[in-house]
């Protein structure tokens, strides 16, 4: 297989893969297929000079995509607030079903939040961080990226309580 054909086969399995994962992240589709695809060249460049597994192509392709979505909002320059006097509650005795939500409903949610919200939100919920790795990586409190993370799993909670209520 040329090496066009190998990387339009990659592209297209990491597209239907990972492009809801930029989604996520950006807030809209065009901004979404922009990241998706600078994320992509980066993993080409890298591919070119380094041997890449079979085995961890899609775990590499999936960390390039979420650091290139980190540093298009950062680029965007996103503020946060220092919340370390404030109160907030933690979730963490809640139903871990609570928080198993299908992705795609929860897509739209998500894309509402503020930007500071949705990427330490997804950062935390999805791809599995802890809120010391969050704090370090955006240069924020850990209570910060608490808050921020129990900001996001309200909102959604009250989005499938109104879609509950609706349903009886």
């Amino acid at each position: 297989m040329s090496r066009i054909g190998h990387q339009e086969n990659i592209y297209k399995s990491a597209y239907r893969s990972f492009f809801v994962l930029c989604v996520r992240y950006c807030g809209d589709q065009e901004t979404a297929k922009e990241v998706f695809n600078d994320a992509m060249l980066k993993y080409f460049k890298y591919e070119q000079s380094n041997k890449v597994s079979e085995n961890g192509r899609f775990a590499l392709i999936k960390k390039i995509i979420v650091n290139q979505c980190i540093d298009h909002i950062r680029k965007k320059r996103i503020e946060f607030a220092d919340i370390d006097g404030m109160e907030f509650s933690d979730n963490r005795n809640s139903s871990d079903a609570e928080y198993n939500m299908i992705r795609e409903e929860m897509l739209e949610v998500i894309q509402g939040f503020a930007p500071q919200t949705r990427l330490v939100f997804n950062l935390y919920i999805f791809e599995g961080w802890s809120h010391k790795e969050i704090a370090a990586e955006l240069n924020i409190s850990i209570h910060t990226s608490n808050w921020h993370v129990n900001t996001g799993k309200k909102k959604i909670l009250e989005l499938f309580k109104t879609t509950t209520s609706r349903a009886r």
